[in-house]
């Protein structure tokens, strides 16, 4: 009896160290690295990105100083190289939303700020940004109070931002009509999971997927989501602990995972991942691809481009924010 008492202490010691030391174990599947050209304007941290006729564009952020950016940025894979823009003439900010549709971005939301509970802090202006004339053009503002760190999705002329924060986190849908310029909302109609901040989300083949975040803990949830229907049907869970501020994008059969972290009561405290993953589409799996060549971060961005996935940019454990450019090879 006394053996198998400090069995069992062991046992639990160790899955508790487990925890503790993250979800570390041999990659599922070995997945080759490249690094890419670095951003030019040095580090930049909660930045949004999306990709457009074969180019990212990089939008706003946080600087190495803590500065907020309004500036726009330009990756060409083809020649790995980076172009400025010009700035939009709306505020500074963070984490903002950033599509693409009909050959123009539209870009807008996120904050600007430093009090969190201050509502003019939370920023409800969208802009189109045309890259034939390097033109921003105003449009209408958004109505609605949450406006911070929501999931972009573009589905039937309408641009979706899903699980937007503000002075508290919502799961009501809001969107934008692209012909009509005009916003609107889809309340909660109780079929949706709690209401969760910072959560990631990617469109794969055709297919919209959506999870992680934090609802009082750190979510491990995944979920494929008919924004249309309305219909929230749950997928495997993410491995091991759940996290929030991940960035995500998907390729032809996969929705990838990047980096991270666990919630501890503040919007700082718990463990920065450096790890990354794939959700198996076609089999609802995920699979462990390693650790990423920046080492624990959260905050960044990641995007395709000709069925390739890219990731960078964000802040490390110790809010160092890093400009750096990887894309896992075929």
């Amino acid at each position: 009896m006394r053996i198998s008492y400090i069995h069992s202490i062991i046992l639990v010691a160790a899955v508790y160290c487990c925890m503790l030391c993250g979800c570390a174990h041999e990659p599922d599947i070995v997945l080759k690295t490249r690094t890419c050209a670095s951003l030019p304007a040095g580090g930049r941290a909660s930045a949004c990105v999306c990709a457009l006729d074969g180019k990212a564009y990089v939008f706003s952020g946080r600087d190495a100083n803590g500065k907020y950016k309004r500036d726009l940025w330009q990756y060409d894979p083809a020649t790995d190289t980076w172009t400025q823009l010009s700035s939009c003439p709306g505020k500074a900010r963070v984490k903002a939303v950033m599509v693409a549709h009909d050959g123009a971005l539209y870009a807008g939301l996120g904050f600007s700020g430093e009090q969190v509970y201050v509502d003019s802090c939370y920023l409800r202006d969208l802009w189109r940004y045309t890259p034939s004339n390097n033109q921003w053009t105003k449009l209408s503002d958004c109505p609605y109070a949450n406006t911070v760190s929501g999931v972009p999705y573009v589905k039937n002329n309408r641009l979706y931002v899903l699980y937007c924060g503000g002075w508290s986190h919502s799961n009501d849908i809001i969107y934008y009509d692209f012909e009509a310029d005009k916003w609107d909302c889809i309340p909660d109609s109780g079929k949706r999971i709690e209401a969760c901040f910072a959560p990631t989300g990617a469109e794969c083949d055709g297919r919209f997927f959506f999870g992680t975040g934090v609802a009082w803990k750190s979510q491990r949830i995944w979920y494929e989501v008919d924004v249309d229907a309305d219909t929230w049907t749950r997928r495997a869970s993410i491995p091991c602990r759940g996290r929030e501020l991940c960035a995500s994008c998907a390729t032809d059969n996969y929705v990838y995972l990047f980096g991270g972290r666990t919630f501890a009561g503040d919007l700082t405290g718990g463990e920065v991942f450096a790890e990354y993953m794939r959700y198996n589409v076609a089999i609802d799996k995920w699979e462990y691809c390693g650790n990423m060549p920046c080492g624990k971060c959260e905050n960044m961005i990641a995007f395709t481009i000709n069925n390739t996935a890219y990731f960078g940019l964000g802040e490390d454990e110790k809010g160092i924010t890093l400009n750096n450019l990887y894309c896992i090879e075929k």
